[in-house]
Order: C-alpha cells, then structure tokens, then sequence
C-alpha cells in the first residue's frame, strides 16, 4: 500500500541518512474511500487527495508541506476519514517520490497555516484558507535521490 507520509526537513534527512524509520502518514484505506466517495479503482484521484491531505498534515506540524510517498504495510488509526495509518520500520528504499512546495507555494502554505491558527486537520480541510491554497499551489515531484535539496 503507498502511504503519503508528511515530514520536517529534519525528519526527512534522518531517514533519508539512517535508512530506516516508523512513519505516520495517509493511505487509501477503506474507511478514506467511503468519506471522500472514492471507488477503489480510482487509484489516481485518490492518491492527489492523500497528497494534499498529507500536504495539509504536514503543514499544521511542521510549518511546511513535504510529502514522501513509500510503499510500506500499514495500520489504520485515528481519525479513519482521513486514511491515517502507521508503519513500522519502513525503509527509506521504498520511497517511490517526494513532494514539496517551490517558492511561490511556500509562501501562500505559510500564509494559509498563519490564517489556520491552531485548528486540527479536520478543522484545516474545511478552512477557506486551505481551499485557496490548494486550489492555487501544487506541490513538485522530486525523486528520493534529490532528498537533499528538500532540507534546506
């Protein structure tokens, strides 16, 4: 299963450098599928809402957005409308891709986690803010091997 996994830059060189890490993040669960009326066939629609769901998760966290997306075996957990899963000791080869904003992008993230305050995800999807961002940003592809440029 892929998991779209929100990080720090920090976060991000440590497994990067250790190889190995438990990471939290978002997958195509059943759960995901019924509260966005997702079929499961629908691999590529449901993979763009976990990335920018995992975009937002990461923005209330960590200020930024920065996504990796692996493959790993994972566990639902709270809150189940999201696809919230945990997998333990994923290795950093099983990242397929990284995700982050450009410039532009992270100013208009910051701007929009400013106007969100202290709101939780669920209080975030909703938010006119995040509406505006994401109707307004994407987030770039970047390979595992260009980790590098995404920590500073």
């Amino acid at each position: 299963m892929l998991v779209f996994v929100p990080l720090s830059p920090a976060e991000l060189a440590d497994w990067a450098s250790s190889g190995v890490r438990d990471v939290t993040g978002f997958a195509a669960t059943p759960s995901f599928l019924e509260a966005f009326e997702l079929p499961s066939s629908d691999t590529e629609d449901a993979d763009l809402t976990l990335l920018e769901v995992a975009g937002i998760a990461g923005l209330l966290a960590h200020g930024v957005r920065l996504v990796a997306v692996c493959a790993a075996d994972a566990v639902g957990t709270e809150p189940a409308e999201f696809g919230a899963v945990t997998a333990g000791r994923v290795r950093w080869r099983s990242v397929e891709s990284l995700f982050a904003d450009d410039s532009d992008g992270a100013g208009l993230a910051a701007a929009a986690r400013e106007a969100l305050g202290e709101a939780d995800l669920d209080q975030a999807w909703d938010a006119d803010a995040i509406t505006a961002l994401l109707r307004n940003t994407e987030l770039l592809w970047h390979g595992s091997a260009e980790w590098e440029r995404l920590t500073h």
